[in-house]
């Protein structure tokens, strides 16, 4: 094994996949509400895998991309993060804590969100594809070089997912969940609209 390679990738991967963004966010909520988290955590780090592989074996020709189609994929993510963001808010004063509403919804639902706040982001494209997939040429060993990234990628949504699982026995109240539901929800139409209007 390319021991520096390996390393390299782990520390360029984490790099950039720690900035809180509409995913974290997402995973965060999620462990902080135990609903699906183990489904949640797999499907980010599953999905960021992927996107790592196309990157390092795909970046010559998306480094290529049309620039009326990398304006598109951040119109529609940005639209999707704004709407999702509204209904945050909307919702916020909705939750029972004493019927544990948390842990009724559907699988599906929650599948669908994970991968929609997944794909629909343009800036994973942008940083996990393109940059990450550019960085790669510069390493002898670009296998070893996008696992170190995958298992950073790994690492890094199981210990937030699941530290945000232990942190929800911490909240209970109702008024805490209002303001931790608000803040998410403005995030959201934050990055929706600097998807939108920014670059």
């Amino acid at each position: 094994m390319s021991i520096s390679d390996f390393i390299q990738g782990f520390i360029i991967g984490s790099s950039l996949i720690i900035a809180i963004g509409p995913q974290n966010l997402y995973v965060i909520n999620q462990g902080l509400k135990k609903n699906y988290i183990l489904i949640v955590v797999l499907l980010c780090s599953l999905s960021d895998s992927l996107l790592i592989v196309c990157g390092i074996y795909l970046s010559n020709s998306l480094l290529n991309l049309n620039d009326s189609l990398v304006i598109t994929m951040k119109l529609i993510g940005g639209i999707w993060l704004i709407l999702y963001g509204i209904n945050k808010i909307k919702n916020s004063n909705s939750h029972n804590i004493e019927k544990k509403e948390f842990k009724e919804l559907s699988l599906n639902k929650v599948v669908f969100t994970t991968l929609a706040i997944t794909y629909a982001n343009p800036h994973v494209y942008l940083d996990t594809v393109v940059l990450l997939g550019s960085i790669s040429v510069n390493f002898n060993n670009k296998f070893y070089f996008g696992l170190g990234a995958i298992v950073a990628s790994f690492i890094f949504f199981f210990t937030l997912g699941y530290f945000s699982k232990f942190l929800s026995k911490y909240i209970k109240s109702k008024k805490v969940w209002f303001y931790i539901d608000n803040i998410m929800g403005f995030l959201m139409l934050f990055y929706g609209l600097f998807f939108i209007f920014i670059n």
